[in-house]
Formats: C-alpha cells, structure tokens, sequence
C-alpha cells in the first residue's frame, strides 16, 4: 500500500510551481539529496520502516520527554528546504548556532528552488535518503503523509519533547492527517499577501485598501497600465491558490472534495472569464509575457526587476513570508513596496491565515529523538528565531514572536509591518481549508496547469465556460483514479 502512495506521491509532485505554495527561488543552492549522511543499506533500510520508526519514537518520547542533543554522539543532520537567498542565509545561521550549542552535531544543509525541491525530495524519498527533516507545504502534506515518508509526531508533542504549549490549536491542527496523527509543525504563520510598488502607485496618485475587491483590483489595474504601460502577473501555473482564494470568496468552505471540486463549472467560469478580460484588456500579462519573465527567483521577479515597463508587474500575489525578501529585492532597485490583502469580491470570506509552511520529521532520520530536539529547537529557541528573522512568517508560538519583536525589528524592518497585517487578517477572515486530499496534487499539474495557460492565451479557442467544466471533468476524473 505504501508503496503504491509513494508512486502516486512521486508522479503528483513533479514539477509544482512557484505560486503553489508562496515559495521562491535560492540563488545558491547546497548539496542534493544524494549527499545525505552516509549510512549502510541495513541502516536505511530500517529507517525507511515507517512501523519501527514511528513504535520507536513513541517509546522513547513516552519515556524519556525532552531529547538531549549531547548524548547523540557525533551526528550530522540532514536538513532541506525551499526559499530565497535571504532564507537560507538565516536557515544556515540558526543551524550554526545549534552546532555551537553541541559541538558534536553538524549538518548537511540542502536549500534548492521551489520546483527542484520537490524533483531531490522525491527522488530520495523513493531511495529512502530523505534528510531528517525537510520543509514541508500545507497542499501536499497528506500525500507526504499517506506514503508514509514523515514521522507521526504525536507521541512528542504528548511527552513533552515537541513543545506546542504555545502555538494555538488550530495552527498545531494544520500540521495533522487524515489518520489524525501529527505529522509535521509550523515554521511560521501566514497570510496571502499581495505586495505593490508603492513608489509607483504613489506617483501616480493611488492609494490601494486593504480588503479591495476584484472589481476595483481590475480598476488600478487599468490605470497603470493606461499610464505606465506596466501590468499584472496572475493566474499563471499550477497552483490551486488563486482558484482556492475564489470559490472562498463565494462562500465555499472547501474546494477539493473526496470525489472531485465543491465548486461547480458555472461558479469556476467567473474565474476564468476575469483572467481572458484582463488578457483581453491587455494589463494581464499573457502567455507571451509570463514565458519572457523570471517566477522561479525574487530578484527576478516581474515586480522589483524587469528589463522595461512591458514585463513589468505592479504587484505580486505573494504570501506575507515572502514580503521580507521582496522588500530587500525591490529596495536594491529604489522601490518601496507596500501590502495589502489579496483582491476578491467577498475579502472576509476570502482570506484566511495559515502555515507558511512547515517542518517535518522524515522516517528516514536515523536518530528520530534528536531530529525532533533541533525541531523543537526551531519552533521554540528565542536567539534560533531571532537568527530566523521570522522570514517563514511570525513564528507560531506566541512567547518566542513577542520574544523576538525588537530583536529582528531591528534587523528587518519589515516584521512589525508583517505583524500589524496578520493582525487585519485575523480580524478580516474565515477558517483555512482543512487539509488537502491526497489527489489535490496531481490536479493541480495535470488539469490546473494547462487550464491557466489557456485561459491567459489571447488566442485560445475555449470560452470560460468550457474552461471551468474542464476543471471539474478533470478534478473528477484524477480523484477516481486515486
């Protein structure tokens, strides 16, 4: 069975897109996958056992509570994630000072781009290398999950060893199955976020709200472009967020189901009519223009670089992690951004507050006890989330965020601005989503995908209407044959 998930966990994780998850491109990448610790085939056979690992952890955490990383011996742990050139400066700085703090615990740092991740990630993962802990994003945890790559962390967190004391339950819940184990934790809390050259729209005389509906989003839109010639990247690749962040702003209270959408190809059509307008009107950027500019880094994002006003975007539809970096981008080219929530018709319905995203323990980590002690290190040390600048969101548990305020204020001055706009967004939302079903995945690249591209295509033959039945045809049919 379990081999069976990991094939479907394999075929559905390949080639995700920048936007699914709020994440960004490093501009140095580390090691692959393939340097992980050496171990012995015995070894990584016993560790890739998701029953040992897990009856393993529960006796040890049951018994003995909070994990001395001292008595490991020496250990190099693996650790692997995907960001930007500012997250892995400061990853690498908190994995520094864990070193310090026990001498005989080094690591093997593997930080890549969003879409290589994924690619290293499964590749290991089908090897049995996965690093001990890996980031891991809130669409595509229960596949990660049901192929039994990540280590049920609830017999820590009821033994003391993982602490959550301090993170509400509703985040701490983020990180649970369908089984109803634990399986991964929160780096750090966030928000859709859309983040706009305020120099721009400051010059030319317009104040963007907080809580703006798409109608006047399109409004802006227009002028700029009328005035500027510059436009607005949305819509394009294979993320269900854009899409998601619609049927919320109907009033859905899901939008996969166990058999397919909870939407229908009627409401869906809307979405697809506003991106051929806004194609059609010539501020949206098109197929042409979304292939000619960089997505996959920050500092080559169509918002804070761009080669001339034509491949130029106003905005980002970004997540409020990602402010931090854009901002450090966007200051290298005389640009001020600014944040605001994301454009839809019903915004209270629409926004939510989530995990940016999460750590999680593999099956593969050979010693599990210390694995979840530098865990519990990342979510609950002051001076680890003072090096961490908060640049995966405002950290999850409330003591370390009030902890670190001034601290990382005074080294990024974005922070209070992030926490002052997580405070709008709790007050002007509705519940996440549960988790994603296992299948969320493969529609997001096989059905999506192709589907964003033809809606931003002048030349496409479909109508919206036929886009949308599309999108729900083929929503159901990929859940079918899961």
């Amino acid at each position: 069975m379990k081999r069976k998930l990991l094939s479907i966990l394999l075929a559905s994780l390949m080639g995700l897109s920048l936007v699914a998850c709020g994440g960004s491109a490093a501009e140095d990448t580390a090691a692959t996958a393939d340097t992980a610790p050496a171990t012995t085939t015995e070894e990584k056979t016993d560790a890739a056992t998701t029953d040992t690992a897990d009856t393993a952890a529960a006796d040890t955490a049951t018994a003995g509570g909070a994990y001395d990383p001292a008595t490991a011996g020496d250990y190099t742990i693996g650790f692997a994630w995907w960001g930007n050139q500012l997250r892995d400066e400061v990853t690498m700085n908190a994995a520094e000072h864990f070193s310090e703090l026990y001498p005989n615990i080094s690591f093997n740092l593997n930080n890549q781009v969003w879409n290589d991740y994924w690619t290293i990630m499964t590749t290991a993962s089908s090897s049995g290398e996965l690093p001990d802990l890996m980031q891991q994003d809130y669409a595509y945890l229960e596949q990660w999950a049901e192929a039994g790559a990540l280590l049920d962390l609830t017999p820590y967190i009821e033994s003391g060893a993982l602490d959550v004391s301090n993170i509400s339950e509703s985040i701490v819940g983020t990180g649970k199955a369908n089984d109803g184990g634990i399986y991964a934790v929160c780096a750090g809390e966030n928000a859709p976020a859309l983040s706009y050259n305020k120099t721009l729209t400051d010059e030319l005389g317009i104040t963007v709200p907080d809580n703006m509906t798409w109608d006047e989003f399109a409004d802006i839109s227009r002028q700029i472009y009328e005035e500027t010639g510059i436009g607005v990247l949305y819509g394009n690749g294979n993320s269900e967020n854009p899409l998601t962040y619609y049927a919320r702003g109907l009033g859905h209270q899901a939008f996969f189901g166990e058999e397919g959408l909870e939407v229908t190809a009627e409401e869906m059509t809307g979405y697809y009519q506003r991106l051929m307008d806004g194609v059609a009107e010539g501020w949206l950027f098109d197929t042409d223009k979304c292939a000619s500019v960089d997505t996959a880094t920050i500092e080559g994002n169509p918002l804070v670089y761009g080669t001339d006003n034509s491949v130029r975007s106003w905005c980002a539809f970004a997540f409020s992690n990602q402010y931090a970096a854009l901002s450090a981008a966007a200051a290298a080219n005389e640009i001020e951004l600014g944040i605001c929530s994301w454009a839809e018709n019903n915004p209270s319905s629409a926004n939510y507050l989530k995990p940016g995203q999460f750590f999680s323990v593999t099956t593969n980590a050979q010693n599990p006890d210390l694995a979840v002690a530098f865990l519990n290190y990342l979510i609950n040390d002051v001076d680890a989330n003072t090096l961490l600048l908060a640049e995966r969101g405002v950290p999850a548990s409330s003591v370390v965020a009030a902890a670190i305020k001034d601290a990382v204020s005074e080294r990024d001055a974005t922070y209070p601005i992030i926490v002052d706009y997580l405070d709008m967004v709790a007050n002007n939302s509705s519940p996440i989503f549960g988790s994603l079903p296992g299948y969320a995945g493969t529609v997001n690249t096989d059905v999506i995908e192709w589907l964003s591209w033809e809606a931003l295509d002048p030349n496409t033959s479909y109508t919206a209407a036929e886009l949308a039945q599309e999108l729900v045809d083929g929503a159901a049919q990929v859940a079918a044959s899961y």
